[in-house]
């Protein structure tokens, strides 16, 4: 081998090495930049989920709630479809408590494991609302709690940019009690169902 021939396959030897050494830096600019451009808003990055998420979650379990049915445990062990409203419900929260009960005999065999409730800042319901959800929701867990307390998810649901721009519906509860997930008008059956079903396939509680 040549001098000329060794000093090209040092040469090439060496810049291998500089390839390897340079290769953790880019990867750690790459993710920065990409970091960046997530927390400014000029990419999304995918998910699977249809809902909006929020950012933090909220703790229930701690919440005082009232109802004619056993509440103490309200949360654990199953999904909860929050339908959030006050004494009366016009159309659109009416359409919302419909579409809950169409989303939970969708779910077919995994229908314990999720359930309804309507939460109410107001200590008595409307007899007209009464009377509908007793026709019409038999299933449906009705429960007051004093606006005060409900401040901090009422604010949480608020703050979801996504929620603000379109009317919420309801909100998503895990098993734990993490109010996690609020889906707004724009939000069908189906884009609620799919994320139901996912979380059912992979979450722990059975």
């Amino acid at each position: 081998m040549t001098a000329a021939s060794e000093g090209k396959v040092v040469w090439q030897n060496r810049f291998k090495l500089i390839l390897l050494w340079m290769i953790p830096f880019g990867l750690m600019i790459l993710a920065s930049v990409i970091y960046n451009l997530v927390q400014s808003g000029q990419i999304s990055v995918a998910s699977k989920n249809q809902g909006y998420l929020i950012q933090p979650p909220v703790q229930l379990s701690k919440l005082a709630l009232t109802s004619s049915k056993e509440v103490d445990n309200i949360w654990h062990g199953k999904w909860t479809m929050v339908i959030r409203g006050g004494g009366d419900c016009d159309q659109g929260c009416l359409d919302t408590l419909l579409l809950s009960r169409q989303i939970h005999i969708r779910l077919n065999k995994e229908a314990n494991r999720t359930q309804r409730l309507y939460l109410s800042d107001a200590a008595a319901l409307s007899p007209s609302l009464s009377e509908h959800l007793a026709a019409e929701h038999h299933y449906l867990t009705v429960a007051y709690s004093d606006s005060p307390s409900l401040a901090p998810l009422d604010q949480a649901v608020l703050a979801t940019a996504e929620a603000r721009q379109s009317e919420a519906k309801f909100i998503l509860v895990d098993p734990e009690g993490w109010a996690m997930m609020v889906y707004s008008a724009e939000h069908d059956g189906a884009a609620v169902l799919k994320d139901l079903k996912y979380l059912l396939k992979y979450s722990a509680e059975r």
